[in-house]
């Protein structure tokens, strides 16, 4: 092995589900807006016009699944753009 390079092993876990569906974790708005290439103010005028959200403490967290799904039903209406 070359002196600086690393080597492993890529080790794939099981799915887990959580009440039946695929566990998603909770992300924070600059991820939303990365996943969606908007602003993070898009993703708050998202988020007071619906689209579900957490608040833990002090941080605002989605999912982005549930997103996805919130703005499929919401193309082309006000909140979309």
């Amino acid at each position: 092995m070359e002196s600086g390079h690393r080597t492993g092993k890529v080790v794939r876990f099981p799915r887990r589900y959580v009440d039946g569906e695929p566990w998603e974790p909770w992300v924070d708005a600059h991820a939303v807006a990365r996943h969606f290439s908007v602003s993070t103010r898009t993703v708050r005028r998202w988020r007071v016009a619906g689209m579900p959200s957490l608040l833990v403490g002090a941080q605002r967290r989605y999912r982005i699944g549930e997103a996805e799904r919130w703005h499929r039903e919401h193309e082309g209406t006000p909140a979309d753009r």
